[in-house]
């Protein structure tokens, strides 16, 4: 049967309006190859939008199916170093194309320098919260710019920031919250490269009833990445979310939602099932500070109103990604969130889990130590080392402490 024309061009116009309706909106492929220091094809190195993940093949080319809106990182694989970018909006990397990485920089192949800071929450005087009253505003940055020039002195192989690196990002309206992020992302930079961050709790903003990752994406890149340091794989993983208190009122809480969970799922997939991995997030995914989660029959900390409201200062989701990372060589986790440097180590039958909760940086919120009764954790931060001896690799770190400057006069 032979249409005619006009019914043939209707024909055609309803099927490209069915492709068209049938496609994910705003639907990209980013695409491309990765080539190394020296513009040669790269395979092995991983790239992902915080959704999919994907690795270059041979001939170093890659696809990634995305969305507008995220963000696309590329991590370079060991032995290779970071490019002059490592993260670009899905729109932009889709134009892309080619990707290039820098050669490794020399590192002892036993001994890795690395440095760990979480919350400085950091303000100044555009950006103030209204309860800082007569707290001299400089102080953040100041203390900030001591504790990055000591880093740096370290000459760290990556430098891990733990989250809320804003004050108070997620209260007021956005230009305030955008005054801080900028602030943040100024600082960040002062850290030697390379250097990873995830968000807290005050660097998102919660909107209808979820969490917005707008801003940190447009200053910081991906919520969740993988980077390596030698051999060891280093996962930041996104854990702010939202529970409800028992008057029905929303409130912050540690969750891996699903979407970090299915990636970090596929992320395992991809990586050799020897690869030791460090993992950090802001909220800990265990801790000795806060108890379990769900809590055990009979256990000593309570828990009022709904189940695991709380202990909402750990990951409501840490027992379901522990179960992911429980058949891989786990260095340590790492946290933030407390304000309370501790560490812990908890010997089971068929593994040694080591944990690591970093201190603030700010302390008490610039007020000095923060309190736990009869307990007080100065300002500071973490540095130390990953070493390789005979069990594999392993993780020491110390407190450096910062004393907080005097206020300025200016």
């Amino acid at each position: 049967m032979r249409l005619r024309p006009v019914w043939a061009a209707r024909l055609l116009l309803a099927l490209l309006l069915l492709a068209v309706t049938a496609a994910p909106a705003w639907a990209l492929t980013v695409q491309g190859r990765v080539l190394d220091a020296q513009g040669r094809p790269l395979a092995g190195a991983y790239v992902s939008d915080g959704v999919g993940v994907v690795r270059s093949g041979p001939d170093g080319a890659f696809s990634l199916t995305s969305d507008a809106g995220r963000v696309v990182a590329l991590t370079a694989p060991p032995g290779h170093g970071d490019g002059p970018r490592w993260w670009w909006p899905t729109e932009e990397a889709a134009r892309k194309g080619e990707f290039r990485l820098r050669a490794a920089r020399a590192a002892s192949p036993k001994r890795l320098p690395l440095a760990v800071l979480s919350d400085p929450h950091l303000y100044d005087a555009q950006a103030a919260p209204a309860w800082s009253g007569k707290l001299d505003p400089t102080v953040p940055m100041r203390a900030w710019q001591e504790a990055a020039a000591q880093v740096k002195s370290l000459n760290p192989a990556i430098v891990l920031a733990l989250g809320d690196m804003a004050m108070n990002a997620d209260r007021g309206q956005e230009p305030y919250a955008r005054a801080q992020i900028t602030l943040a992302r100024r600082a960040a930079d002062m850290l030697p490269a390379p250097w990873r961050a995830c968000p807290g709790n005050h660097d998102v903003r919660y909107v209808d009833g979820g969490v917005d990752y707008s801003l940190w994406r447009e200053f910081f890149g991906p919520v969740r990445s993988l980077s390596f340091v030698g051999p060891v794989a280093v996962l930041l993983l996104d854990n702010t979310g939202i529970s409800t208190r028992p008057d029905g009122k929303p409130r912050p809480c540690g969750i891996l939602p699903e979407q970090a969970l299915a990636w970090l799922k596929s992320v395992l997939a991809l990586l050799p099932s020897d690869t030791p991995l460090l993992v950090g997030s802001h909220y800990p995914l265990a801790s000795p500070l806060v108890g379990v989660n769900p809590l055990r029959k009979g256990a000593l900390v309570k828990a009022p109103g709904p189940a695991g409201l709380g202990l909402r200062n750990l990951d409501q989701n840490g027992a379901t990604a522990m179960t992911l990372l429980a058949a891989r060589p786990l260095v340590a986790l790492l946290s933030g969130h407390l304000h309370a440097y501790n560490r812990s180590v908890l010997i089971g039958r068929d593994a040694v889990l080591r944990l690591w909760g970093a201190p603030a940086l700010c302390g008490r919120w610039w007020q000095g130590d923060m309190d736990y009764g009869p307990v007080s954790f100065p300002p500071a931060y973490l540095r130390g080392e990953l070493t390789h001896g005979g069990s594999g690799w392993s993780l020491d770190l110390s407190q450096v402490v910062i004393k907080l400057p005097p206020p300025s006069h200016h």
